[in-house]
């Protein structure tokens, strides 16, 4: 009788352990109530929107002139790479390593340190099958996609954090 108390007292004390567990990108931004200006968005158009899609969603405005904006958002690089990471015994390409990086900046007021480049990288691995070249190519279009809106995701949650860090 004794475990099964204490077994549910430690289901009470795990419950009230803060936030509940979500599925990554299903919990909503902190509200961003500025307009917000995209400068440098020399990346594919899947980011690009990605990006806005997620300041929208935030409570950002999205200006078309910087002096109208409150935050400007630079983005100083992006690069998409693909590395062969693994071969077979017979020295065939069976695994590849794609990754991608971003630099940006976030200025503006409110924000601690206007001159401090952030970055974001990701990366996913892909199994490859020569004899499916087809599939392969779509699981390599579809992890690009996946990485470019992951990419976008945690640029959004690091320009969030540049502002509130400067409101405490």
């Amino acid at each position: 009788m004794k475990q099964i108390a204490s077994f549910c007292g430690i289901l009470v004390l795990l419950a009230g352990c803060g936030e509940p567990f979500h599925l990554r990108g299903n919990t909503s931004m902190p509200s961003l109530q500025q307009g917000v200006y995209l400068q440098g968005m020399n990346t594919p158009a899947e980011f690009d929107q990605a990006l806005r899609q997620g300041l929208e969603r935030a409570g950002a405005s999205i200006k078309q002139d910087p002096k109208a904006a409150q935050v400007t958002v630079t983005v100083n690089s992006y690069d998409e790479k693909r590395t062969v990471s693994g071969y077979s015994s017979t020295r065939q390409v069976r695994e590849f390593n794609h990754a991608l990086d971003v630099s940006f900046r976030v200025s503006g007021e409110g924000v601690t340190d206007p001159t401090e480049v952030r970055s974001v990288h990701v990366e996913r691995t892909q199994i490859y099958d020569g004899t499916s070249v087809l599939g392969s190519s779509e699981e390599e279009t579809t992890i690009k996609q996946d990485l470019r809106r992951e990419a976008a995701r945690l640029l959004l949650l690091r320009v969030r954090a540049a502002i509130s860090s400067a409101a405490k």
